[in-house]
């Protein structure tokens, strides 16, 4: 049987055992995808046992997406402009096994933006974006695609926040445009921004909260539609999210990022690609 990890830290709120077993299960495929808290101390040897055909793949989540990279031989496109991995899997080459580091966190977070926004012109429209981690970096990249060309970053370090636009976009990076956690709110505005997406992981305790003045973005205000997205899926409606509805604003939390970029990596492990259908939603709100 073959053996399947998601690891992080912390790990105890990950569904992706839930859903991948589940499309195991439908797919009769002979294997068992389990979650383990993982030590960065302890990534190297478990990349080892990887190349060893011990576990056949790996799903990455906070804090290791970026710190996984080094023990990885090849990067796929994603994975490389994202700097961040989140799928790893194996092909044999010359007689070894390479450890291949993907992201499809990429391509699921598009898939889960409403169809309106992914084919609509956003002109000069903007975003503004909680976090500067490796999360961040690829929906930066995703919204890019989408045509959002202008990005505010708060991030409790500047530096950090910094560091992540000139990398991701040096051309356009705008200092301006990089604030430090709760202050100058009012500027942020400058990007006109048409979705404000939680990348960092406040939100995961029920009791976080994310320090934004959130009558400054209700309809009869703002007088135009913001999409509050909210990378984190469980639980379902964070603090960010449940103000964000307060305001009138449309609320969306990553749980079909996450089933999206999920069927991504089963795809990539077992050559298959599981459907996605209103079972596989409900799934996930047992």
């Amino acid at each position: 049987m073959k053996k399947y990890l998601v690891i992080g830290n912390p790990i105890e709120h990950s569904l992706s055992p839930i859903l991948h077993n589940y499309w195991i299960k439908k797919n009769n495929i002979d294997a068992i995808y389990e979650k383990k808290l993982l030590e960065e101390k302890e990534l190297e040897i478990l990349c080892k046992e990887v190349r060893e055909g011990k576990i056949e793949g790996l799903n990455v989540t906070v804090p290791f997406k970026e710190k996984i990279i080094k023990y990885m031989d090849i990067l796929s496109e994603d994975a490389s402009s994202s700097k961040a991995v989140n799928t790893v899997y194996k092909l044999s080459r010359g007689g070894e096994n390479k450890l291949i580091g993907d992201n499809t966190d990429i391509y699921g977070f598009k898939k889960s933006l409403p169809i309106v926004f992914r084919t609509t012109g956003h002109g000069s429209c903007g975003a503004i974006i909680l976090g500067a981690g490796g999360a961040s970096r690829a929906i930066i990249i995703a919204l890019g695609h989408l045509g959002i060309d202008t990005f505010a970053i708060i991030n409790r370090t500047k530096d950090k926040a910094k560091k992540l636009m000139q990398e991701i976009n040096p051309e356009k990076y705008d200092p301006d445009l990089i604030y430090s956690w709760c202050k100058d709110e009012d500027r942020m505005f400058n990007t006109k921004p048409r979705i404000i997406v939680n990348c960092t992981s406040l939100g995961l305790k029920k009791d976080d909260k994310i320090s934004l003045d959130f009558s400054k973005y209700k309809k009869n205000i703002f007088n135009k539609d913001i999409i509050f997205y909210d990378l984190i899926y469980n639980p379902a409606e964070t603090n960010f999210l449940k103000k964000a509805k307060e305001t009138g604003q449309e609320a969306i939390n990553g749980k079909m990022m996450f089933i999206y970029q999920a069927q991504q990596s089963f795809k990539k492990w077992h050559n298959v690609l599981p459907d996605v259908n209103q079972e596989v939603i409900d799934l996930l709100d047992d």
